[in-house]
């Protein structure tokens, strides 16, 4: 199914098949024939494991620098991604690697990415606690120690380091959680962030969102002729994007507000998982899932090509002539 952007082709369903013709993808199931989508129309395939492709596929959504995308939600580590490789002029780059052995020029946009994402944290605990009279306390609670640490930015002399940096977020994150996850209903079992597998159908929808928006925002960064994995709040680590990690950071509050408004508008219920060695979308959870996932995608996806065009600007203006 094409997303209401006409952009991203999911393909889900088991016994499915992609092959090609010219420069049109086509959908088989169960042998027969379904569907033909010219690839001219796609930036984006996400497809699941058990969907078998040709070869010949992956050759032209090369060719036609469409992004495929296999989710492997049971088995995270397993998922994979072939993009477009990077645009742009390589003297961008040259720039990026030079800065990235700048502390300095690091830990100062590390510190706004960070500081993004603990406001925007503070602000969804604020909403909810004015729709949630019976957890008053425990929201105001969290309130109080995020506005705490986000007074800590306020003088620079306290954050010296991305050691100290982590240290805040990590903070940050523990308090966050331990009211976000007080706004879900008891049956869904939400009771700490877990994953490889996820244990319950918030972890399920968080590390789902999470993934597809990770890779969003590599696309992105590539687009913007930059080097995705050369962060500056996440260090290199082996086969990670850790600059769109560090873009993602900020997102991820925005990304669990809609989560948590997915549950608390019966979009999503408990009944539309299930319990096998982790917990899993049930079909019809699962279109639900990625029809609600076509309409907000256009807007955080204008969101992270925004950040990435902000890291050009900063890295422009530190190249720029005095």
């Amino acid at each position: 199914m094409i997303g209401d952007d006409m952009k991203t082709l999911f393909v889900e369903k088991k016994g499915m098949e992609l092959r090609y013709e010219r420069a049109c993808l086509l959908i088989f199931y169960q042998g027969k024939r379904v569907s033909s989508v010219p690839l001219c129309q796609l930036d984006r395939i996400v497809v699941s494991p058990h969907i078998t492709l040709t070869a010949g596929v992956l050759g032209l959504v090369t060719e036609k620098e469409v992004a495929l995308i296999v989710i492997n939600s049971r088995y995270p580590g397993r998922t994979a991604v072939l993009s477009a490789s990077s645009l742009g002029n390589v003297q961008r780059r040259i720039q990026q690697y030079q800065l990235h052995q700048n502390q300095t020029f690091r830990l100062h946009w590390a510190k706004f990415l960070v500081h993004i994402k603990i406001l925007r944290q503070y602000r969804l605990l604020y909403s909810a606690q004015q729709s949630r009279p019976d957890l008053r306390q425990p929201l105001t609670k969290a309130i109080r120690q995020l506005a705490t640490i986000l007074g800590s930015w306020k003088d620079d002399q306290t954050i010296q380091s991305l050691t100290t940096l982590r240290g805040k977020e990590g903070a940050a994150a523990a308090i966050y959680f331990n009211a976000f996850k007080q706004l879900f209903s008891p049956a869904l079992n939400f009771t700490n962030r877990n994953r490889r597998p996820p244990k319950d159908p918030v972890n399920v929808c968080l590390s789902l969102t999470y993934t597809l928006f990770y890779h969003e925002a590599a696309q992105a960064l590539k687009i913007s002729g930059l080097d995705p994995a050369l962060g500056c709040l996440h260090e290199i680590y082996y086969n990670r994007d850790s600059l769109a990690c560090d873009l993602l950071e900020p997102l991820r509050p925005l990304l669990d507000r809609w989560i948590y408004d997915l549950f608390k508008s019966s979009v999503l219920r408990a009944e539309d998982f299930s319990i096998d060695n982790g917990c899993l979308f049930n079909p019809a959870g699962k279109k639900r899932f990625y029809d609600a996932f076509r309409q907000v995608r256009p807007t955080f996806k204008r969101l992270l090509r925004y950040y990435a065009r902000f890291v050009v600007t900063a890295i422009n203006q530190q190249y720029a002539p005095a």
